[in-house]
């Protein structure tokens, strides 16, 4: 379930280069920034997309990442939190990984997150219109 998500309209990259597919898809979630000098979001994230396409899909830990990304495991630590947040990542038994067995299924499970949360909302802004005696029709 996501607690907080970003989305950006970015443009569709050319076709035929799995990198640019991936960033954009990072991109899109709001994952890229000036900031993150090293692309530290977009590693991991690349990262753990080709780990869900692996043989053993048991996810990785924030030490594996960080050795094979050549970085801190603080920084690592930091990006999976908020991949976490967004519903992209989840964490079983001290291991990260997708929170499904494709990204494709990942990102639709997110979308049912937001559609939930949208129901919600819109539930919530009907009852106060018709406290309010506002009628949308």
């Amino acid at each position: 379930m996501i607690n907080r998500i970003s989305l950006k309209k970015i443009d569709i990259p050319a076709a035929g280069n799995l990198i640019d597919d991936i960033d954009f898809i990072c991109k899109s979630f709001g994952y890229f920034s000036q900031r993150d000098k090293k692309d530290t979001a977009g590693r991991i994230f690349r990262l753990l997309v080709k780990e869900a396409t692996g043989r053993k899909k048991r996810g990785l830990t924030s030490d594996e990442i960080a050795e094979q990304l050549k970085l801190t495991r603080g920084a690592i630590v930091h990006h999976l939190n908020n991949f976490i947040s967004a519903g992209l990542v989840i964490r079983e038994r001290n291991t990260y990984r997708l929170r499904s067995q494709s990204l494709q299924k990942s990102i639709e499970e997110v979308k049912e997150d937001v559609e939930r949360i949208f129901r919600e909302i819109l539930k919530i802004a009907r009852e106060i219109d018709n406290q309010l005696g506002n009628y949308y029709r």
